[in-house]
This record gives C-alpha cells, sequence and structure tokens, in this order.
C-alpha cells in the first residue's frame, strides 16, 4: 500500500496496518468513533480494553489532553519513542478510544514510516497492535497477514520491528507517577528524567466477568499469548531440570552460546538472540515465539530472566501473561 493510499484510507474512516519502532500496529483516525469500531471488531478486542492514541509530538498531545510538567520533561527526553502517557483526556477523544474513562492513552511513535502518515492526515491515530486480541504480537507484517488471512487490512511493509515490545505505559492523571505496563522505557530512566520515585503497578484483572474499563493495554493476565501451549520457568535451571521437556517439544533459550545437548530427546531449540544482550533478546521476543508456533509442536519451554535489567523485566512481564502453566 502507498504511504498516500493509507493517508486517504485514514482520513475517510478507514483503517490500515502501520509499523511502529515497537510493533506492527492497527491504525485509524482518533476522531473517528466508526473506524474505532472497525478495530474492536477485527481484533475481537474488549470494550473495556482503551487504545492508544498517537501523535507527531507534546504540542499536538496537548490538542487532546490536559498535560502537565511530568509529560513536558519525560517528552523532552524520550518522545518520538516507546513511552505512553495517561492523561486526562479532552472532549474531543470519543470514549470508544478510552473505553469510557476520562483519561486517555498517548505517545509519540519514533518510526518514520508512521510519523509521515502523521503528518500527512495531521490527525491523531488510534493504534492497537495489529493481532487478534491476547495473541502473539506482530513484530514483522508476514505476522499481520497470518493472523488476520482474508480479512487483513491494506498494510505498510516496515521490516521487522527495531524494538520488538510495546511501549512502557506511564501513569500521570495523580500527583505520583506510575507504571501501568513495563516496556523499553525503564523505571530508572524515568525517575532519573523527574528526579522523583516512580510506582509499578501490576494490574491483573480477572479474565470472568472483567467488566471494568482498564487504564491501559496489557493488564490482562492472559496476553501476549501463542497458540503452542508455553511453559515457563523461574529459572533456567528448573527448566533444564524438568521432567515436562518431552522430545518434539522446543526449547527457548537465551543465546546459543554455551551449546545445550538433549542426547535421548529430540529437542527444538531456538535462540532469541546471538549474544544474549538484552535489546536483542527484547527485539527477537516475539519473532521467536510466531517461530515456535510455526513448528506445530505440543509445547514450547522457556524460563523467566533473572532480574536486574529493567528491559528484561519487560520480557519477563510478557512471558508471564504468555504463560499457560507456571512452575
Amino acid at each position: 500500500m502507498a504511504l498516500v493510499d493509507c493517508a486517504n484510507a485514514l482520513l475517510n474512516d478507514g483503517i490500515c496496518i502501520l509499523p511502529t519502532e515497537t510493533v506492527y500496529g492497527l491504525a485509524c483516525s482518533a476522531f473517528s468513533a466508526k473506524a474505532i469500531r472497525k478495530v474492536y471488531q477485527l481484533k475481537g478486542r474488549p470494550s473495556t480494553n482503551p487504545l492508544i492514541v498517537h501523535v507527531l509530538d507534546h504540542s499536538f498531545a496537548e490538542e487532546i489532553s490536559v498535560t502537565n510538567e511530568y509529560s513536558r520533561k519525560l517528552a523532552k527526553a524520550f518522545w518520538p519513542g516507546p513511552l505512553t502517557f495517561i492523561l486526562p483526556k479532552k472532549k474531543s477523544i470519543p470514549d470508544e478510544i478510552t473505553a469510557g474513562l476520562n483519561s486517555v492513552a498517548i505517545r509519540s511513535p519514533s518510526h518514520p514510516t508512521f510519523r509521515k502518515v502523521l503528518d500527512q492526515v495531521q490527525l491523531p491515530l488510534a493504534a492497537p497492535s495489529a493481532n487478534p486480541s491476547n495473541k502473539l504480537s506482530p513484530t514483522k507484517f508476514e505476522n499481520v497477514v497470518a493472523a488476520f488471512g482474508k480479512d487483513c487490512p491494506p498494510f505498510i511493509d516496515g521490516g521487522q520491528c527495531d524494538i520488538g515490545i510495546e511501549s512502557t505505559v506511564l501513569n500521570l492523571t495523580s500527583t505520583s507517577p506510575s507504571i501501568l505496563r513495563l516496556g523499553p522505557i525503564t523505571k530508572d530512566a524515568i525517575e532519573k528524567v523527574l528526579g522523583i520515585q516512580v510506582g509499578c503497578e501490576r494490574i491483573i484483572l480477572e479474565q470472568t466477568g472483567g467488566t471494568k474499563a482498564r487504564q491501559s493495554p496489557g493488564q490482562g493476565p492472559k496476553h501476549y499469548s501463542p497458540n503452542t501451549p508455553l511453559f515457563l520457568y523461574s529459572t533456567m535451571e528448573q527448566m533444564l531440570r524438568s521432567n515436562a521437556i518431552n522430545e518434539g517439544d522446543i526449547l527457548i533459550l537465551p543465546c546459543a552460546k554455551p551449546p545445550l545437548f538433549f542426547p535421548a530427546k529430540k529437542i527444538h531449540q531456538l535462540y532469541l538472540s546471538s549474544t544474549g544482550h538484552p535489546k536483542e533478546i527484547t527485539k527477537n521476543l516475539f519473532k521467536i515465539l510466531h517461530d515456535a508456533d510455526k513448528l506445530k509442536k505440543k509445547r514450547i519451554h522457556v524460563a523467566l530472566f533473572p532480574l536486574g535489567d529493567g528491559l528484561l523485566s519487560a520480557v519477563n512481564d510478557r512471558l508471564s501473561r504468555a504463560a499457560t502453566e507456571r512452575f
């Protein structure tokens, strides 16, 4: 799809798939209730789960939300980039985007293609991840096509996403900022800019009877899930000792060094990186989970990462919500 065709579609209540630096997004005008309903319907997304609105810069955010000193400081430091603010919304934002809440999630993406589209349409764009609700986020356009099949909207191919997991979400509606979703911008980095301590809420709503609107995407107990059952272990050592690993299963490892051998079993081993570097692991997380799904085996086995690196804490969060069973 040409960029100009995408812009025209978005200006006429249409939807299209756009690359961002985090994951691919299912984009529509944030002012079009008709287009927003199309996005929810295609994703099968609960109406209680709000969408993130994408803007070019902080001045654009001021037109649709009530910004503050925190948002200005953080936008100067991290925008454009993978940091989303929860701010009080203005009347121009439809309730369909915010799940009826008086707040709106806003970020400024850094991907050049998305920014060109924003510049052409001169509208804020809602763009949740371009996948069926609760399934693996797409970091390549092939993931989107495979997920939606014949119902796939027009798309722009931007290659593999550079970051590979969704943005950090920071609640700025109260006097004490707090993280609602872990992501690429770490707690330490935010605190360094603001000069204050920032809370970190891990809010999980029950899947049954979940009628309460969520302030942020990514707060469900089951999310980012492959079709193949995923067994999650507390440590690498626990996983390697597990009796639950059977012949033909898939083992996901941080990197190929040192190599692991299972002489009595044929185990499929996939690697999140070549070096073990957190940024490479993060970039490849959803890609490798998609690759594992394509193998159509009985189980995927993966271990949480040791605490310490803020980026890998976000990876642990995604794995925890993707897990079928935890050990």
